[in-house]
């Protein structure tokens, strides 16, 4: 079974399936983040990607004020190998 990685930048590897939301992960393995309305509304889970991609499960989060790095892990999933900073 082919697992890939999300880094935490400098503090922890995490190995996942597919299919399953970014914020999912995080608390499956104990790294707890702020969130509130898991549609990508509010924009409180918002993280930093430092490399590869993510899949929205909607079309497009419209958090304001959201930058080119920012993600939101609430409605996102990892598309291969990704790199992230909380």
């Amino acid at each position: 079974m082919y697992y890939s990685t999300i880094e935490i930048l400098n503090k922890k590897i995490i190995f996942y399936k597919k299919n399953t939301s970014l914020l999912s992960i995080l608390q499956q393995n104990n790294i707890n983040i702020a969130y509130q309305c898991k549609s990508g509304y509010c924009g409180t889970c918002r993280v930093e990607i430092i490399k590869g991609k993510i899949i929205y499960s909607i079309k497009q989060p419209i958090a304001a004020l959201f930058k080119t790095n920012e993600i939101f892990p609430c409605c996102c999933q990892p598309n291969g190998d990704i790199i992230i900073k909380i």
